[in-house]
């Protein structure tokens, strides 16, 4: 629906007002609302085209708008943390797939007094509504604004000339037309962003550029997404925060490695260390969320019976969850973790780097290439190398140089093309989803044993016996994507992969990318 906003620095509201009843609107008593517009961290409504509200005071309703379908209401005693909160409905399963497991945080929150004038026809049928907002306090991203009073134009389904009608005569006064509703406007007066956290680790680059000044800029980037994770990794408000932390902290550490002979030797050995401790203290609590997660999935194939027994275990993993995030809190307040930031932001700053290596001033493309090309050649070696009876550690080490390969296409894609890089990363992702998926069962069968041995005194036969058959359902799962690998790194190591990456490596990002 056609929602716009007006307002003006100089005209009252009454004078609108007084416009409105002489049109024929037939203007209401002011009442108080209040609004908050609810999105998770990383805008994930806001990308779909969906805006959800949480409105009113007292007795509270959510609205889901959006997605060319009709909107959404139910009415809840507070705003929702999750989808799942939700009673089961219209509104929730428009709205688990779009944000999944994370959390509804508030965005923008608007009070205000609102009269509302009403346009109806001869039938007494409501054709255009048109909201006057007045003494107004809103906050959000940070800022806090109090605007003097805003209009909102609201055509109803079916009457569009009606909607015309009412922003002509508000455009005739003098008002300012704002794209968007109330909401959209009083977010750009506070500085919140609908769009939410956009963590690209792609920067622009100019191949001319020189290595070490665009691996700093790289790894700068890097460190601004570990910093807006922070937060909601300590206070755990979904697990996303936490693997958004870890994945750039991965990148950073890939990026680091991939330094070698342009950035400074010492200084590389010092973060790397750095780096591989933080990577090391999130690494079980990443393992468990994920095994939560995933649990429903898992335990699909099983009888009713048999995962009604095995709540013991999942309350235990549960459990040792909690414990493992208080460790992830601790570790990310700990001097050890201060300390190490900040070195790392004051080495980010811009000053003369002393002790470079030897390809710090050579143009970033042939750089960039020969490490991307060094990727592929120490993936492709492993993998060939990998037959049926190779132990399982080494397809996790090819999982990880494929991930080595993909953060450099990520953090260097600025170099190259969208398209030729879009091709070329589609192929390593269907060989990433295997690697994935055997490593993620072959941990969760480790820990589901280790959780075994633990609940083995204090839990039932039942409990037991649904264990057994859990423990059988992954590994089968993970002896099926061993299974498959062959065929899938078959795939991969192919002349179209090698062609797609020299049309890559050859590719030119457009001036407008960089």
């Amino acid at each position: 629906m056609d929602i716009t906003s007006y307002t003006s620095p100089d005209l009252g509201a009454p004078l609108a007002v007084d416009a409105l009843a002489g049109a024929g609107f037939e203007i209401g008593r002011a009442t108080t609302v209040a609004r908050t517009l609810l999105d998770t961290f990383d805008g994930r409504l806001h990308g779909a085209g969906l805006r959800l509200e949480l409105r009113g005071a007292t007795r509270k309703e959510l609205v889901l708008r959006g997605g060319g379908a009709a909107p959404s209401h139910v009415r809840v005693d507070d705003a929702p943390r999750l989808a799942g909160d939700l009673p089961a409905g219209p509104l929730r399963a428009r709205l688990t797939p779009v944000i999944d497991v994370r959390a509804l945080l508030p965005v923008l929150s608007l009070t205000a007094r609102v009269r509302t004038a009403v346009r109806a026809d001869h039938s007494g049928r409501e054709r255009v509504r048109v909201a006057l907002y007045e003494r107004m306090v809103a906050g959000g991203g940070g800022g806090v604004a109090s605007p003097s009073w805003l209009a909102e134009v609201e055509p109803l389904a079916g009457y569009p000339k009606d909607g015309a009608r009412a922003r002509e005569l508000l455009a005739s006064l003098g008002l300012q037309r704002r794209e968007g509703d109330v909401l959209d406007t009083v977010a750009a007066a506070v500085g919140a962003d609908p769009a939410g956290f956009r963590g690209s680790p792609t920067v622009p680059i100019q191949a001319r550029e020189t290595a070490i000044d665009v691996f700093r800029r790289v790894l700068a980037n890097l460190l601004l997404a570990v910093d807006a994770n922070w937060q909601g990794t300590v206070d755990h408000i979904d697990p996303e925060f936490l693997h958004d932390l870890r994945v750039a902290v991965r990148r950073t550490r890939s990026v680091l490695a991939q330094g070698n002979k342009v950035l400074p030797a010492a200084m590389r050995d010092e973060y790397r260390e750095g780096f591989a401790w933080l990577a090391t203290a999130t690494g079980p609590a990443r393992d468990l969320d994920v095994y939560m997660i995933e649990w429903d999935g898992y335990v699909a194939p099983l009888e009713a019976d048999a995962v009604a027994a095995l709540r013991p275990v999942l309350d235990h993993l549960a459990e040792q969850r909690s414990l493992e995030h208080g460790r992830v809190s601790r570790a990310l307040r700990s001097a050890r973790y201060r300390s190490l930031v900040a070195g790392w932001r004051a080495w980010l700053e811009p000053h003369d780097v002393v002790d470079a290596g030897k390809d710090a001033s050579r143009r970033i493309g042939p750089v960039a290439a020969d490490r991307i090309g060094r990727a592929q050649s120490q993936l492709l070696s492993r993998g060939r190398s990998i037959g049926p009876d190779t132990p399982a550690a080494e397809l996790h080490e090819l999982r990880k140089d494929a991930k080595k390969l993909r953060y450099l296409l990520e953090c260097f894609g600025g170099l190259y093309a969208p398209g030729p890089r879009k091709v070329f990363v589609q192929r390593l992702k269907a060989l990433q989803d295997n690697l994935g998926e055997h490593q993620d069962t072959e941990v969760h069968v480790a820990q589901l044993r280790s959780v075994a041995r633990d609940l083995r005194s204090q839990v039932g036969p039942d409990t037991l016996a649904a264990m057994d058959r859990l423990t059988g359902h992954l590994d089968g799962r993970r002896g099926a994507a061993r299974a498959e690998f062959a065929g899938r790194f078959a795939a991969y190591d192919t002349t179209r992969t090698s062609a797609a990456l020299a049309a890559l490596l050859a590719s030119k990002a457009s001036r407008r990318t960089r």
